[in-house]
């Protein structure tokens, strides 16, 4: 089943069990509810010491998320190591834009899977994306060189306008936490694309005007000097 169609499916069954709720951008997802992205999106994201909010993995529509804390109290955790890292956990998800969801009760998500295990595709499908996003930032940032790292991050969150725009909550210093770099080498790396004419600033909005030439920076075909 095409991926579109399946995801059209679960939205309706979903629905079923759950409401459509819109958090406002800034606002936090209660742990106790999982949820259904329509739009929007929204990150797993810790308080620094100095108030600061850093984004760890970010959340696009058709996922399932905020599912981790119902699915542990309902088949536990069979790990002593994951039973006390669980234990010490204060990542919040919150919403980067605003963000319209399916809300379910957590209880109620999973009594419905178990009655429903066609269902669970849609539960794998949310924690393999998450595996792959979290293998794939590790990998880049023992692996890649910074300019490369900040390209491809700019390639995956850049708007389908024409020319594209970047978020405005990419900010240098979420773009730096997220992919554990100096704020410095960031902003550094920016100024660059700008004189290089890959990106330019319109208003607040950063906008994409050479595409092409961000992607080669991103695979490496073409050096930026920074």
């Amino acid at each position: 089943m095409p991926f579109a169609t399946e995801a059209a499916k679960h939205l309706e069954n979903l629905k079923k069990i759950g409401v459509e709720v819109t958090i406002a951008k800034g606002g936090p997802f209660d742990f106790q509810n999982v949820y259904y992205l329509i739009e929007g999106t929204a990150a797993l994201t810790h308080f620094t010491e100095n108030g600061e909010q850093s984004s760890f993995l970010y959340f696009r529509p058709g996922m399932l998320l905020n599912f981790l804390r119902p699915v542990i109290a309902h088949t536990g955790i069979g790990s002593k190591i994951a039973i006390k890292r669980f234990a010490n956990l204060d990542h919040v998800i919150y919403a980067k834009t605003d963000c319209r969801c399916i809300c379910i009760n957590g209880k109620i998500m999973l009594d419905y899977l178990s009655k429903n295990p066609q269902y669970y595709t849609l539960l794998l499908q949310s924690l393999s994306e998450n595996l792959i996003n979290v293998l794939a930032l590790s990998t880049d940032i023992v692996t890649k060189p910074a300019c490369v790292r900040v390209c491809q991050l700019l390639q995956d969150f850049m708007s389908d306008d024409t020319p594209p725009q970047i978020p405005r909550y990419l900010t240098y210093t979420e773009i730096a936490f997220y992919l554990h770099l100096h704020v410095i080498t960031v902003t550094k790396i920016f100024k660059a694309l700008k004189e290089s004419g890959i990106i330019c600033k319109k208003g607040w909005t950063t906008i994409v005007t050479d595409p092409e030439g961000l992607q080669k920076i991103a695979d490496g075909t073409k050096e930026l000097f920074y």
